[in-house]
């Protein structure tokens, strides 16, 4: 979806920086606090299930603004691998793969047999320059 660039709307947000965020003690909101241009704060309060969305949603987001402010399609958020780390899913035929970086952003991805296949060529050929390494899906 894209926002035109028109004059905020009247409920609109205008958020200049991520302040802080809390969690409900049960666990059933969470809210962003925003500081204004104008130098007051705001706040967004919303339950539980739209962080999931949310979280989801980002790297979408991020990749779309990347291509709107440089018009360059090959661009992307990359962050530096800090730790990580490969435990055993429940499942028996899938693995959990945690990536974390320096300053504290940690993903988890399980990982199932073809997608490990796929890991181990594209770690298999590095250093062969003439072979491109392998992309999953």
């Amino acid at each position: 979806m894209a926002m035109q660039d028109e004059a905020p709307q009247r409920d609109d947000i205008i958020g200049q920086d991520l302040l802080s965020f809390d969690v409900a003690v049960d666990g059933s909101r969470f809210r962003m606090s925003f500081s204004q241009p104008d130098g007051s704060s705001a706040s967004l309060n919303l339950p539980s299930d739209c962080l999931r969305a949310l979280v989801m949603t980002l790297p979408k987001m991020m990749a779309e603004v990347l291509r709107a402010q440089y018009k360059d399609e090959s661009l992307r958020l990359v962050y530096p691998a800090h730790m990580v780390r490969v435990e055993q899913a429940s499942e028996p035929s899938t693995l959990i793969l945690t990536l974390a970086t320096p300053d504290g952003f940690e993903v988890s991805f399980a990982l199932g047999g073809r997608q490990l296949q796929t890991l181990a060529a594209a770690h298999a050929s590095i250093g062969r320059t003439s072979e491109a390494a392998p992309v999953f899906n």
